[in-house]
């Protein structure tokens, strides 16, 4: 029969193993998130000097001018599908990852976010 001490040491390589393993991912997953926040950031640049340039001029800078036709764009509650759908429609001899940049700028600015899509109930994996 073994002791606890020598069962412990047989596992210490493991537990080594694993503390360096938790560490590497733990790094991967700060660097993953702060790269991506970066490429949030450079996305809202690019989309606020598109929506300055090209909507500004009736929406001002952050969408806060009231409008004849209703609140200012900050103010609305629209869908993400709804911003997209006028984006898409107003600024069509952009790119796709231009008109996705003007889009999560107002999302952005918006008072009332957007909710998240739910996945389709039946989307999802069955359970088991």
């Amino acid at each position: 029969m073994r002791s606890t001490a020598e069962t412990g040491i047989r596992f210490l390589p493991f537990l080594l193993f694993l503390s360096v393993a938790l560490a590497l991912a733990a790094s991967y997953a700060q660097e993953k998130a702060a790269a991506s926040n970066d490429d949030k950031a450079a996305q809202l640049v690019v989309g606020k000097t598109l929506f300055v340039e090209k909507c500004g001029k009736c929406h001002d800078e952050r969408g806060d001018k009231p409008l004849a036709s209703g609140p200012p764009l900050n103010e609305r509650k629209l869908t993400k599908e709804e911003i997209v759908r006028a984006v898409s429609g107003r600024l069509r001899d952009k790119t796709a990852d231009e008109r996705a940049a003007v889009v999560a700028y107002i999302i952005d600015f918006l008072k009332t976010k957007p909710p998240e899509p739910i996945a389709r109930v039946d989307s999802l994996p069955p359970f088991g």
